[in-house]
């Protein structure tokens, strides 16, 4: 009874939902086919636009509903739906989608292309239409003036006239001659007439001819009258700012005097100007222009549509890059020819050339590229909206295609699960008697397997943690590293090893984690396994060794001595502080490329090898010498060596270290020098001595005997020896003796003084005067 009930309120609130919704839906399109005509109308007034914003809103209102639709569906039926993966195309599938979307990129841009070409054509053609009328209107009327140049020029009347005015002096004659050039000129259409003498004086002007004729018409004047031909003079502008043509016309009649010309002016505003200003069609940028070379530069001759007062004075160079004007003077003038390039304004256009026959002038027809793009706008437009519908139909076919597979394989998958976790069960019974923690997840990284070890690592019952994830289980940084290791298991389909500090319940540990995929019958990977192995006190070992090594390593790496390691006559180690001793930058310098015996003297080099043998044979467990090194710069340096034979790499070698003593060898024959020249030193002084000596005893000797002549002869001794004893000293004993030269000291008392100075030794009160004397 309950249960229909529910039932029944069930659909009752789900009439009422579609019935608000259905009311809506209806309130919502009048109020935006009423509001949205009545804005269309109020902002757009030409039928075309009105037509494309009629379409775009139906667009508009179409994306609204859709959205409004999508909505509301999502919201009732994808309430309690689980979002579901979609596993990756094939690379079949999406080579196929992708190559039909360039295939539709492709004839949209063919497309678009095809459509500005074609209007481009059609410019094209109108340029010609509009290029060959206006050449041949100007030839036309050039051919009209030269026509009226040539009656003049024949005409035996005016010649008539003109003679009886200079010759006979008939001014009536020139009247006549000037009313009837007036007349040619009114009937003509020409802006002025001009009379010159033949060497170029003007005789008569009419009315609006220029006050001042130009050099340039002068010399045309001259040419004209030697050629005896109608010349013409390029378009100028006057001292009033017109731009005038001349025709030069000299009088070809034989008469008795000099043939006059007649210049015939032409406005070019009256006329010419006009025509070349018009264009047949609207168009915004359609211009025609007139122009010729004047040297190194192009001369615009009429007004520019965009620069009215460039006519015969605006000039541009002609090596100006990409220039319109100067591409049409360097090809061959053709309509058959479109040139594209800059126009004077330094805008893209398009454009033909036409020569003016009998002139050097150009005719130059052009049409901007934008303007032909504004044409193709709304072309390109709906050509760009079908090929968007026509990705967008594509698009969602793939995508609904895609949902179906999804959908099959989400069953099939769900069904390859369920059948894994039948042998997982199987698996978690052989996995819970093992000590490294063994476990597996699903395709989401859930676990479904988790053996006893793993769950004693975090703490939690084996129960509470299937069917959770890692975040559920560690920190947030640990379970992300975990997810991406094992997303990048599954991916690549192999089996990685990787180290992995996780936080337990015994504090951080370290694991060595093997993950690979699991895969169903088919091969295709449904998630993944993992065993690890906790290898925290061995990665505490490791780390303690490294440490000591690096210390050790310390030592030796900046140890002053120099340490080495020689096996079979090579260095297979040696310390900076070797490679210093003998001049070496880099220990690889002495490892890679030296022998012992390349950094031994030959004196010593027998000797050395000698002393390695020994040690490496075992003869000798230690040694201790010294002999000379090579230094790199090639002098010898003294070297003391302690070294051992020892086992490196399961073969003999010697281990030892040798230190620099050739700062100590130096200091030791230093002292020996030194000392040596002390002894020599000694030496002499000491023979000094005894010769200063003997020559003091031989003058006390002298005095003692002055002395005794001078009590002979009863005088006063003049020499006071106080110093000697009062025995007479015996002259016998001081007889030369060579034996005894050096023992004067012994005939002096052992209480009595002898004193040495500079000058010899003095004693008693005996003066040096007294010494000189003698």
């Amino acid at each position: 009874m309950l249960s229909n009930n529910d039932h029944s309120n069930s659909a009752q609130v789900s009439r009422k939902s579609v019935l608000a919704v259905v009311l809506i839906y209806a309130i919502f399109a009048a109020s935006w086919i009423l509001v949205s005509d009545q804005l269309l109308h109020h902002f757009f007034k030409d039928p075309d636009q009105l037509t494309l914003a009629s379409m775009l809103k139906g667009w508009v209102y179409v994306l609204v509903t859709s959205l409004l639709l999508y909505g509301l569906m999502r919201r009732w039926f994808g309430r309690n739906a689980k979002p579901q993966t979609i596993p990756p195309a094939p690379r079949s599938q999406l080579l196929s989608l992708g190559l039909l979307m360039a295939v539709i990129l492709a004839l949209m841009a063919a497309s678009v292309a095809l459509t500005i070409e074609q209007h481009t054509q059609e410019e094209f053609g109108r340029l010609q239409a509009v290029a060959g009328l206006k050449s041949r209107q100007i030839s036309d009327w050039l051919n009209e003036r030269r026509g009226d140049a040539d009656f003049i020029q024949t005409s035996e009347f005016i010649i008539d006239l003109y003679q009886r005015w200079q010759i006979d002096g008939d001014m009536q004659s020139a009247e006549r001659l000037q009313s009837r050039l007036e007349q040619f000129r009114k009937s003509w259409g020409i802006s002025a007439i001009s009379l010159l003498k033949p060497e170029g004086e003007r005789l008569w002007r009419s009315a609006n001819a220029p006050a001042t004729l130009l050099p340039g018409l002068l010399k045309v004047a001259e040419l004209s009258t030697k050629a005896r031909q109608v010349q013409l003079v390029d378009p100028y502008k006057d001292d009033g700012g017109r731009v005038l043509l001349d025709l030069v016309v000299p009088l070809t009649a034989h008469h008795q005097v000099a043939a006059p010309l007649i210049v015939l002016h032409l406005d070019l505003s009256q006329w010419l100007f006009p025509v070349l200003a018009s264009w047949p069609v609207a168009s915004g940028s359609g211009e025609t222009l007139l122009f010729r070379r004047e040297g190194d530069e192009i001369l615009y001759l009429n007004p520019l549509r965009f620069r009215p007062d460039a006519a015969a004075s605006f000039r541009l160079p002609l090596n100006t890059a990409n220039l319109l004007a100067g591409k049409a003077l360097q090809s061959q003038a053709s309509l058959d020819n479109v040139l594209e390039a800059k126009d004077y304004r330094n805008v893209s256009v398009i454009g033909l050339v036409q020569a003016i026959s009998g002139t050097d002038w150009l005719l130059l027809t052009k049409l901007d590229k934008v303007e032909i793009y504004t044409k193709a706008r709304s072309e390109v437009f709906w050509i760009v909206c079908v090929g968007s519908l026509t990705i967008f139909i594509v698009c969602a076919g793939f995508y609904l295609l895609r949902q179906s597979q999804s959908l099959a394989l989400a069953t099939a998958v769900q069904k390859a699960q369920a059948e894994r976790l039948r042998a997982l069960d199987l698996l978690a019974a052989i996995s819970d008697l093992s000590v490294d923690a063994i476990y597996a997840k699903d395709l989401e990284g859930r676990y479904i397997l988790f053996n006893t070890a793993a769950a004693n690592f975090v703490g939690k019952p084996v129960e509470e943690v299937l069917g959770l994830d890692d975040t559920a289980i560690f920190p947030l940084e640990q379970a992300e590293q975990l997810r991406d290791f094992g997303r990048r298991v599954m991916a690549e389909n192999i089996t990685l090893t990787n180290e992995e500090t996780l936080d337990t319940q015994h504090g951080p540990r370290v694991f060595l984690a093997t993950k690979g995929p699991l895969c169903d019958e088919n091969g295709k990977v449904i998630g993944l396994f993992g065993i690890s192995r906790d290898i925290t006190e061995r990665k505490q070992a490791e780390l303690e060794l490294r440490e000591s090594e690096a210390r050790f390593r310390g030592l030796v790496e900046q140890s002053l001595a120099g340490i080495y390691i020689i096996q079979d006559g090579r260095f297979v180690y040696v310390n900076p502080g070797f490679a210093a001793i003998f001049g070496y930058q880099r220990a690889e310098d002495i490892i890679d490329g030296k022998l012992v015996a390349d950094l031994v003297c030959p004196r010593d080099r027998q000797m050395v090898l000698e002393n390695l043998r020994r040690r490496i044979d075992g003869e000798v467990e230690d040694i201790n010498y010294c002999f000379e090194g090579i230094h790199r710069d090639g002098h010898g340096i003294d070297v003391e060596v302690h070294g051992r034979g020892f086992t490196y790499q399961n073969r003999p070698a010697v281990i030892g270290f040798i230190l620099d003593i050739s700062a100590r060898k130096a200091a030791e024959h230093q002292l020996n020098l030194q000392a040596a020249e002390l002894k020599a030193r000694n030496d002499e002084l000491e023979r000094f001595n005894r010769a200063m000596v003997g020559r003091e005893l031989d003058m006390v000797k002298l005095k003692q005997q002055i002395n005794d002549l001078s009590a002979e002869l009863g005088r006063q001794p003049p020499y006071a020896l106080t110093f000697l004893s009062t025995q007479p000293i015996n002259t016998a004993r001081h007889e030369p003796d060579e034996g005894r030269a050096g023992s004067g000291f012994d005939q002096l008392s052992s209480n009595q003084v002898l004193v040495i100075h500079g000058n010899g030794l003095i004693s008693g009160n005996t003066s040096a005067a007294e010494e000189d004397s003698l």
